[in-house]
């Protein structure tokens, strides 16, 4: 019985945190939530292919 209570608690707070954790990332927008916002090179943003570059060895 305390097993199935406590297991039902991990489980309603797991799937609490993951919907808090999506809004917040859809909040933020497609790139802005991204991991790989720093060095994705799908041009989600208006930077220029040079700009990009410049950036990417920036962070070397």
């Amino acid at each position: 019985m305390l097993a199935s209570i406590l297991l039902g608690i991990v489980i309603f707070a797991y799937a609490t945190f993951m919907i808090v954790r999506f809004v917040k990332r859809s909040r933020q927008g497609k790139c802005a939530a991204c991991e790989l916002n720093k060095s994705c090179q799908s041009g989600c943003s208006v930077v220029t292919p040079e700009q990009r570059h410049n950036m990417l060895q920036d962070m070397k």
